[in-house]
């Protein structure tokens, strides 16, 4: 089943419109919702008002509001958060603040404050944008998600994944969340002294932060660079002077491809001159990436021209455009050696957007760093995604009353939670684990396991080693702890303490070995005396032979020791 829909912006709870919603609707999308008919419910087709916040995923926000030292809310308040750009039907997104300043420890001292934790839904997931359509589907809909956000204590490129690892690690200990690639995301706030915020949305790998970090910090510094230079030549966004021009008839005539398509499809031409702008739409922003693309960006997102390219600027018109045809461009539009043109081409309404966030984008740049959400890379640049929203988006969700946090149900939660993934993590390096080994048990949903065998009296480091070396070609096989029930698991970390080895796992699993004992040390070297009667003589194919012998019932270091003094 598919519907289709439009957005339209909504008025504050201060009867203000916020501006990226106003940026969405500019976009006059045709919004298609791809709807799965069998799971579909009335909340999906917008039929309906938002269903009561789920409880128990409520329990787990508060669990990790506590989980982060955070000071939880007495009463949750659940408000809306405008988006206009179809990724939620009803046009908002339910969210609901349940805790704020806390902290986490970092390194060498450090913490990492935490400014908020709220609950909110998943949104719908894109399948396909082009133009002014765009295509969701809403099988992730509604959702449960937490968001964590930090105070601005991350200083260096080099510690966004670190302490996005540490926050990620910390929830995952608690085994109360999703796992996987897609179930956490990470949106990364930069800023520069002289900058501004600037939103790095939905990275979805750890290992892109750096980079992105980095360049976004470059970019930011780049562009004062450009705000600084302009003032140089007395431009500034009071001054600024454009002007734009539909000069179709220039090119009634032309051979150059992407143009003549467009005329003959009935589309216009469109030229921006930027008075001052001599240069600076060349100049280099991200590596390997001039300062024109942040207007090539605004022209795709905002006027809906995704071709590529959707707009050149003098030097590549050079390349492209007869001689004549660049002579009429710049005498109709008024050209001198000082200024910038940006040409654009495409539907007639179009094109008029895009001219105006031309010239948006060009005041901008005598500002300096505009406020924005970008779209991440894996080569760590970005590229414009929206006007970054503000406290305009927000208004309170009339349907859901406030729900009362009452020192009872934090008490119960209590009762059930965990310790923090860093406090289990030095725990485990005073067992004597070596680090990665300690921290990779501290968050992996092993570590019951880990505490199961140590429940039973295994030595750490071969309980250690069995659950996170030996048991990965296990689990790989079907064999995982945490599929089994109780006496079935206890069982098997009991082989750890009499020294069986872990392939004997899968056959005492599956071969139906349940009933079997372990060969004690008589047994064993009776077999070891008459292997070696037979002409076994060689220690790996004697130790080899008896753990054949015994299905792997047998320790290893007790065949080891009698293998030896038998076979000298």
């Amino acid at each position: 089943m598919n519907i289709l829909r439009h957005m339209r912006p909504t008025l504050s709870e201060m009867g203000t419109y916020d501006g990226t919603a106003l940026m969405e609707f500019k976009t006059k999308k045709q919004i298609t919702y791809q709807l799965y008919e069998e799971t579909v419910c009335t909340y999906e087709m917008d039929d309906t008002p938002p269903f009561p916040i789920n409880q128990k995923a409520l329990d787990i926000s508060l669990e990790l509001t506590m989980l982060f030292g955070c000071s939880t809310v007495d009463e949750l308040h659940v408000s809306r958060k405008q988006y206009l750009d179809g990724s939620i039907p009803t046009g908002f997104q339910r969210t609901a603040i349940t805790g704020i300043d806390g902290e986490v420890p970092y390194r060498d001292g450090r913490t990492v404050r935490i400014r908020q934790i709220s609950i909110e839904e998943d949104s719908c997931r894109e399948m396909d944008d082009r133009g002014h359509n765009i295509t969701f589907k809403t099988d992730r809909l509604g959702t449960p998600l937490v968001e964590v956000v930090t105070e601005p204590d991350i200083k260096h490129p080099s510690e966004v994944a670190e302490v996005a690892s540490l926050l990620g690690r910390a929830m995952r200990g608690t085994m109360k969340v999703r796992r996987g690639m897609g179930a956490t995301r990470q949106d990364v706030n930069v800023s520069i002294e002289g900058g501004s915020r600037v939103e790095i949305k939905g990275v979805p790998k750890l290992q892109w932060m750096e980079a992105l970090t980095a360049n976004e910090a470059r970019r930011q510094k780049a562009l004062l660079d450009i705000r600084e230079e302009l003032e140089s030549r007395w431009v500034t966004e009071e001054n600024l002077e454009t002007i734009k021009k539909l000069v179709t008839p220039i090119f009634s005539n032309t051979r150059w491809g992407p143009m003549a398509e467009a005329i003959k499809a009935g589309g216009e031409a469109g030229a921006v001159l930027i008075r001052g702008f001599h240069g600076i739409l060349g100049r280099e922003t991200q590596e390997h990436v001039p300062f024109l693309h942040e207007f090539m960006g605004r022209v795709r997102v905002i006027a809906c021209l995704d071709g590529e390219p959707n707009l050149l600027d003098m030097s590549a018109l050079e390349r492209v455009l007869r001689t004549d045809e660049l002579r009429d461009l710049k005498v109709e539009i008024g050209w001198t050696n000082n200024d910038a043109l940006v040409l654009v081409w495409g539907p007639k309404e179009d094109v008029l957007t895009a001219m105006d966030e031309i010239e948006i984008r060009a005041k901008e740049s005598c500002v300096g760093v505009p406020n924005e959400t970008r779209q991440a890379f894996a080569d760590g640049t970005t590229t414009f995604e929206r006007i970054l929203p503000g406290p305009d988006r927000m208004y309170p969700d009339t349907d859901h009353p406030p729900v009362a946090i009452t020192k009872k149900r934090l008490e119960e939660i209590k009762r059930g939670m965990t310790e923090p993934s860093w406090t289990r993590e030095n725990r485990y390096l005073e067992m004597g684990l070596p680090p990665k080994w300690a921290s990779r048990l501290s968050y992996s949903n092993l570590w019951p396991d880990f505490e199961k065998a140590m429940a039973n009296g295994v030595e750490p480091k071969r309980a250690a080693r069995a659950i996170l070396v030996e048991g990965v070609d296990l689990r790989r096989k079907g064999v995982d702890l945490s599929e089994m029930d109780e006496q079935d698991a206890l069982k098997c970390l009991s082989f750890l303490k009499t020294g069986i080895p872990l392939w004997s796992w899968k056959k005492w699993v599956e071969g139906g070995m349940k009933d079997s004992v372990v060969a004690d040390e008589k047994t064993i070297e009776k077999a070891v005396e008459k292997l070696s009667k037979d002409g076994n003589n060689d220690l790996r194919r004697m130790m080899g032979a008896v753990m054949r012998k015994f299905d792997g019932m047998a320790p290893v270091s007790v065949v080891l020791d009698k293998s030896n003094k038998i076979l000298g």
